[in-house]
């Protein structure tokens, strides 16, 4: 569904309050793979992706496809 490059926001239905300061800014994907060190086998087949902000802040978390929508 989501691929490298594509910019999207935090979904409105994710409530974890460590994401509050980029909950409303674009982000893009700079990284997707399903599997990989630090990946729940439980949401497969979902992609754990990395993110910048549009000005190029790398954003200190990982989330799932579950955890995004579209900007």
């Amino acid at each position: 569904m989501y691929k490298v490059g594509d910019k999207v926001k935090v979904s409105s239905e994710n409530d974890n309050d460590s994401y509050d300061e980029f909950r409303e800014k674009t982000l893009v994907i700079t990284h997707a793979e399903v599997g990989g060190r630090g990946y729940d086998m439980g949401v497969y087949p979902q992609k754990l992706m990395c993110f910048e902000t549009l000005d190029g802040e790398e954003i200190p978390f990982m989330l799932y496809e579950y955890e995004i929508e579209h900007a």
